[in-house]
């Protein structure tokens, strides 16, 4: 089968979950959630800290005020999740300044902690870094250089002002010094290598796909000048189409007119009733440019086929289809302006694959049944012939760029359908026929879930 010539337009941890592809309000609502899971496995090393510090490390600690700020941190992150949920009702997304809003109480909460438990003495002072990390991951320059600044104060003053930390051994204050550097360490590495690196690994995902987003942009906007031309051309081939069939009404009539006896036109009768349909049947396709699919109703598979299947028919007299659908999928709705276009370039090109191999006499098969899908049924669309099939390399090309035709094509067609079928959120995809030929494949979602905001294509005439 070579492309043919048409025209149409066709168990992980909660803050460490991938982003999906989506819109940017999903994204902030990633961000925000990652920060509320956080917070929350902060305030669990936080409390455990206090509730082990005296009795492992001998160290007093003033309770109750950090008791108040760990008690308030929570307080906190419950509003938080409740804000998330509301952002997630309304598909929402938290703004830059209620994202450095929370990053502002996290440091604000890190400062009162560190004043009750030794100022910049504490070895965990250091953890304004991981905090400042996250916010140059998140936020634009200036609000990190406006958190940057308020950490180096909050710093400052705590060289200044704080309150001691009460040894039951003072003389083991160096070491007990250097095993907290030690686990300060721990922690920054592991919030760093957690928080930020994934931060950076969505935001290249992210960035992908906006690359793709542009291509698929290209592509339509070559599908929309490959529609302009269409609707041009079919404008200007309404005339002579017109002229034509005048003159062919006159010589058929010429030749069915019993009084004139036989004469030498009479002999191409038949040829002539056929030109005469062949161009009704233009002058009905160049009408269809007039309807807008979108105002088109979907119908039944089963009631929608063999109405197809008669049209495509008179399109090739020579050729022989044989449509089915199975009770499933005949039960199915379609956009039948869209799919109709779609099958009917898959048809063209088998048919002319058939003819150029020498089988034109075989029929086509055209199988319409339900297929497994990830999350739903997918209505599959299967076209087989007989022909010589496609090679490896040009496969790989079809539906993705126009491929010039070895039928007298402009090699357009695949690409177009290719394009509508994406737009209905479905693909073509091509396989080897067992025992010779090729299967062109329309996989389409249920039309409950097509994608609502998927364009309706102008229907156009296989001109091209």
């Amino acid at each position: 089968m070579r492309p043919a010539p048409a025209l149409t337009r066709l168990p992980d941890f909660p803050f460490l979950s991938p982003l999906p592809a989506g819109s940017s309000a999903r994204h902030g609502q990633v961000t925000l959630r990652r920060l509320f899971w956080l917070r929350w496995a902060l305030l669990g090393g936080q409390a455990l800290t206090v509730l082990v510090c005296e009795p492992i490390a001998g160290i007093r600690l003033p309770y109750a005020p950090l008791l108040v700020v760990l008690g308030l941190q929570a307080l906190f992150n419950l509003l938080t999740g409740l804000r998330l949920r509301q952002h997630t009702r309304r598909n929402s997304a938290p703004g830059e300044a209620e994202l450095m809003g929370q990053l502002l109480v996290d440091l604000t909460a890190l400062s009162a902690i560190l004043f009750y438990t030794g100022g910049a003495t504490n070895p965990f002072v250091s953890f304004y870094l991981p905090g400042l990390a996250i916010a140059a991951a998140i936020l634009p320059w200036r609000q990190v250089i406006a958190l940057a600044l308020y950490a180096l104060a909050c710093y400052t003053v705590l060289l200044i002002e704080y309150v001691p930390l009460d040894l039951h051994n003072p003389d083991n204050a160096v070491n007990y010094h250097l095993a907290g550097m030690w686990l300060n360490f721990v922690a920054s590495a592991v919030m760093i290598a957690l928080f930020v690196a994934r931060l950076s690994g969505v935001l290249r995902q992210r960035e992908a796909q906006l690359n793709l987003a542009r291509e698929q942009l290209l592509r339509e906007a070559r599908v929309e000048d490959l529609n302009g031309q269409a609707a041009a051309v079919a404008h200007e081939i309404g005339t002579p189409l017109a002229t034509l069939a005048v003159i062919a009404g006159e010589l058929r009539a010429d030749a069915s007119a019993p009084g004139r006896g036989a004469t030498a036109i009479s002999g191409y009768l038949a040829d002539l009733q056929t030109m005469e349909q062949q161009l009704a049947l233009c002058r009905s396709i160049l009408a269809r440019l007039r309807e807008d699919p979108a105002t088109l109703a979907p119908q039944r598979i089963d009631g929608w086929l063999p109405a197809f299947a008669e049209r495509w028919q008179l399109r090739h007299p020579n050729a022989s289809l044989q449509a089915v659908a199975t009770p499933g999928a005949g039960a199915q709705a379609v956009e039948t302006a869209r799919v109709g276009q779609i099958l009917t370039i898959l048809l063209d090109n088998a048919a002319r694959s058939q003819q150029a191999a020498g089988r034109g006499a075989q029929p086509l098969q055209l199988q319409i049944a339900m297929a497994p899908g990830n999350t739903a049924p997918w209505l599959s669309f299967r076209v087989a012939d007989h022909g010589d099939g496609i090679p490896e390399a040009l496969r790989g090309q079809l539906g993705e760029t126009p491929v010039a035709s070895q039928h007298g094509g402009q090699g357009i067609g695949l690409y177009l359908a290719q394009s509508a079928a994406r737009q209905m959120g479905g693909e073509l995809a091509w396989h080897d026929r067992p025992g010779g030929g090729t299967v062109a494949e329309l996989r389409l979602p249920a039309l409950s879930t097509l994608s609502a905001s998927a364009a309706p294509a102008a229907t156009a005439p296989s001109a091209l």
